[in-house]
């Protein structure tokens, strides 16, 4: 990891590994120049809303302040570091576009440029994918079991999903799985066994929204994950 990193001193230590993954696949210049602007800076703190009075002290005067609400760590790897390449390609235009101005459009061109894309392709998925009821049948069913449990029956689900998404063209092993997986049956089964045979969307039994209830699950278990990284 690159040690310059470590200016952003006001932020969650379990956000590094993230801006490490952004910063080393940024071009060069590009990265030298973020790491070494000090009025660029990224803020984590969990009593921002609690607080009657905060204080942060900075060496140089601050142009962008990005705040990094510690609730998206329960997030795939995938969407956590697309979200803060994001706002790294927002400054870096504000700086180099300041008079000719930038849409949202300029912003994802340029992280193409910087190589993106499968995480850009992950999180338009999974935001389809988290609007579906089959998300929410998986995500109520895995809060209500335990850690290891979970991780006995979905950790290869989960160590791909992190990484990648489910909507990756890479995870066609893990697609696959997702289709045949009796264990998504059975929570079928006892979630909306009733509402199923009545329903008249019976869009629950094609593959792509049994991939959905698996992304719930996933994120049921990085909320797991990150609990115990708090304790």
């Amino acid at each position: 990891m690159d040690k310059r990193i470590n200016r952003f001193k006001v932020c969650d230590f379990r956000f590094y590994p993230y801006l490490a993954a952004v910063f080393e696949r940024l071009p060069e210049a590009a990265r030298d120049k973020i790491l070494s602007d000090e009025s660029f800076q990224i803020l984590t703190d969990e009593d921002i809303f609690n607080a009657y009075l905060l204080r942060y002290d900075f060496a140089s005067p601050v142009k962008a302040l990005v705040y990094l609400n510690s609730k998206i760590l329960t997030k795939s790897g995938h969407q956590i570091i697309y979200i803060i390449a994001h706002e790294v390609a927002k400054y870096v235009l504000s700086v180099t576009e300041a008079e000719a101005g930038f849409c949202e459009k300029d912003i994802e061109d340029l992280l193409m440029d910087w190589g993106f894309e499968k995480e850009a392709e992950a999180v338009r998925n999974d935001k389809a994918i988290t609007e579906s009821e089959a998300y929410k049948i998986g995500n109520e069913w895995a809060r209500k079991q335990s850690h290891d449990y979970l991780m006995q029956h979905f950790g290869l689900y989960f160590d791909k999903w992190n990484g990648s998404g489910l909507g990756c063209k890479v995870l066609k092993e893990l697609n696959q799985h997702a289709e045949t997986d009796l264990m998504l049956d059975t929570i079928i089964q006892l979630k909306k066994e009733k509402e199923l045979e009545h329903s008249k969307d019976r869009t629950l039994q094609t593959p792509s929204l049994r991939k959905a209830m698996l992304a719930g699950i996933m994120v049921a278990i990085k909320e797991f994950e990150l609990k115990y990284t708090t304790i």
